[in-house]
């Protein structure tokens, strides 16, 4: 505490210096150019347009629920209770909602970091291992269109039942769909 007054002090008693004087400026001399017959370019408008050029996917008409069917493929990981874990999923979410979409209950395969004992040696470590985990609940928040892809992007926040370590756990991830 006594530095950090000493210092506060100190700082106090150095006079504060101010820009009263100009910086030497010179002109430059410029010559004035004018570009005619060229309109200014939005790239931003231009890529909206090319994108608006593609004919609408087929709708048979209007949507009034929010149930949309939509299969995604991704990537999670977590860390819970000590144990890392990462694992390639199927997701199936059934309700959308704005940019959200809500799944069910799917299947997901990984990897996970868990203690072990070996016996000869008396000891316990923490080894990789083959796990399955089951996604109870998931969240998918839609990112953007990736139109080299011609996918959607998801962001995904899940809970997830680790079948390896008999726990629930949490995950965070990337998803992608068609839809």
């Amino acid at each position: 505490m006594r530095w950090l007054l000493t210092t506060v002090f100190l700082l106090a008693l150095l006079s504060p210096a101010f820009a009263d004087e100009l910086l030497p400026s010179r002109p430059i001399d410029a010559p004035a150019a004018l570009v005619a017959g060229v309109e200014p370019q939005s790239f931003d408008l231009i890529d909206f347009r090319a994108e608006q050029r593609q004919p609408p996917p087929a709708n048979d008409g209007p949507a009034h629920t929010i149930f949309n069917v939509k299969q995604h493929l991704g990537i999670a990981a977590g860390y819970d209770n000590g144990s890392a874990h990462a694992s390639a999923g199927f997701y199936i979410t059934v309700v959308e909602w704005g940019r959200w979409n809500f799944g069910v209950p799917s299947f997901e395969i990984g990897m996970g970091r868990y203690p072990t004992y070996d016996r000869l040696t008396r000891e316990a470590f923490m080894k990789d291992q083959v796990a399955f985990f089951v996604s109870l609940a998931s969240a998918h928040y839609r990112i953007g269109y990736m139109p080299s892809w011609g996918l959607n992007c998801y962001l995904n926040l899940e809970q997830v039942f680790d079948m390896k370590a008999n726990r629930g756990g949490s995950q965070v991830g990337l998803s992608f769909s068609r839809k």
